[in-house]
């Protein structure tokens, strides 16, 4: 308790509240929460006390070369972390503890393995080469923890994990006291990496707390929109500026190499003090460049790094700044997570290029709806997107449709009606005729034109064959129509009185004579 109380913890966190009390009780549990909620505490405070608990109930020493309990981190730079939190509670708790880790020079690790020891914290590769050259050995070991599992199973840690665990697995059936409890700690778990876990641990309990894959409740999350035609490298000098002015320690994240390289070289240009970390900068140099930026004299408060930085670092970081957005969710938590931690206050602002501001967009809506963002990445996002326009065209078309064939019965049935109106009309037409009038020449006007045409032995003559014509046309011509309900009737003429639809030019009368 007072390791605990010289670091200042006085309430626990909600991790810290459902992973020790499983761990003292022997479980074999994945602890989950977000980044710079206590974890370390949650696994490290219970593992001692099962350290001191196992020396009382069985006589159980430190003894050189065989420890009882192993915690593998990815990373050196956690592996440090871990390595000063056992050592502060190493002071009250007469606990000893040794780090071996890839980077350092390999006989200093051999002369501290010699010593009697409690703990061993390291990374997987050079824990395994300790064992295999006999600085190490299994015997002891009852207690593993993995620190960021879920970062070791999604690169490329597997088979090191794997090979560590083989002489281990054989012990999980023997009774109390000989077999060995396994802890693994996560501040992400998606679905492929969880698929892994219960594959190779088989019957392992999940304890997650309620903030896993949502955003930090105490940092303040800013999305800058630029447009094609914006200078990024101008755009982050407005941003950074500002909150350098404030004294604030600020870490500016670049999805390559190549990109963190050119803000490096820009902020310098512009006077602005910074230090790199990425995996091009020696271990020994990026250590070194984490005191730099740490140090409380602020020369150096601007941090430009790739997401080797996003995971396992425990800094006191006031603004993330997002130069390149990440290409999934999961990267942008544990970006994120690097400020606001413990319930401290935090910013975090991403510069989003056209080809981000849709997985942006995503990622706001969840966090403003206090959702989950374990699953999303860009190409879901894009896949999502896509299926949402064909679905809403699948709609429109079947709108269409229908639109279409309701269109085509109206026109059906108008068709039906013309036909109909058509029909009537002319059974009106064929019936209504004028008193007096046939409509055909008579039997005997055809016949004196056809015998005058045959005595003369040759066609007839023109003049005969006019008058002819013009008295049938005239007469087929002038009874065959209808009159019209705006014609009337005038001895030998026709009188229009007026025509509907059309407005008169004048009010003169218009007499129409048969040809």
């Amino acid at each position: 308790m007072r390791a605990v109380k010289e670091m200042g913890i006085e309430v626990p966190t909600e991790i810290q509240c459902i992973g020790i009390p499983a761990a003292l009780d022997g479980k074999n549990v994945v602890l989950g929460s977000h980044t710079g909620s206590g974890k370390t505490l949650a696994y490290m405070l219970p593992l001692v006390q099962l350290l001191r608990r196992d020396e009382a109930l069985l006589g159980r020493l430190m003894k050189p070369r065989r420890p009882r309990a192993v915690v593998l981190c990815p990373t050196r730079e956690l592996t440090e972390q871990v390595f000063r939190v056992a050592k502060s509670i190493g002071h009250h708790a007469r606990f000893r503890s040794t780090m071996v880790s890839g980077g350092g020079r390999l006989r200093p690790q051999e002369d501290s393995l010699n010593n009697p020891i409690d703990m061993v914290v390291g990374t997987p590769g050079r824990v395994l080469q300790h064992i295999q050259d006999g600085n190490m050995v299994y015997g002891d070991i009852k207690y593993l923890v993995l620190d960021e599992a879920d970062t070791m199973f999604d690169r490329g840690f597997g088979p090191d994990i794997r090979k560590f665990l083989g002489p281990l697995k054989s012990r999980t059936s023997k009774p109390d006291g000989q077999g060995f409890q396994t802890i693994l700690v996560t501040a992400t778990m998606t679905m492929a990496v969880q698929k892994l876990v219960d594959e190779e641990f088989q019957g392992i309990e999940h304890l997650r707390t309620s903030s896993l894959h949502k955003k930090i409740s105490s940092a303040r999350h800013d999305f800058i929109k630029l447009s094609g035609s914006e200078n990024k490298l101008e755009a982050l000098m407005q941003v950074l500026e500002p909150s350098l002015a404030k004294g604030n320690r600020v870490m500016v994240f670049c999805n390559t190499l190549n990109s963190s390289r050119a803000v490096d070289h820009f902020l310098a240009e512009n006077q602005i003090s910074t230090v790199n970390y990425h995996g091009e900068v020696p271990a020994e140099q990026r250590v070194e460049n984490l005191n730099k930026f740490k140090s409380d004299d602020g020369d150096c408060p601007t941090l430009v790094c790739t997401d080797l930085a996003a995971r396992g670092l425990d800094l006191d970081v006031d603004h993330v700044i997002m130069f390149d957005f990440p290409l999934n969710s999961i990267d942008y938590l544990h970006r994120t997570g690097r400020t606001a931690r413990m319930g401290a206050k935090g910013k975090v602002t991403s510069l989003l290029a056209r080809k981000d501001q849709q997985l942006a967009a995503r990622i706001e809506e969840a966090m403003r709806k206090n959702e989950s963002l374990e699953s999303l990445t860009v190409d879901n996002v894009r896949r999502d997107i896509a299926r949402a326009r064909i679905t809403e065209q699948q709609g429109k078309n079947a709108k269409l449709v229908t639109a279409s064939n309701q269109k085509s019965k109206q026109q059906g049935k108008s068709s039906k009606l013309i036909t109909a109106s058509n029909q009537k009309s002319n059974n009106k037409s064929a019936t209504v005729k004028p008193p007096g009038v046939r409509t055909k020449a008579s039997p005997g006007m055809r016949t004196k034109a056809t015998s005058s045409v045959m005595k003369s032995g040759k066609a007839s003559t023109p003049a005969k064959s006019v008058k002819v014509a013009k008295r049938v046309k005239s007469s087929s011509a002038t009874y065959s129509r209808k009159t019209s309900p705006g014609v009337k009737k005038q001895g030998g003429k026709l009188r229009v009185v007026a025509f509907r639809g059309r407005s008169s030019s004048s009010n003169k009368n218009v007499s129409l004579r048969p040809s």
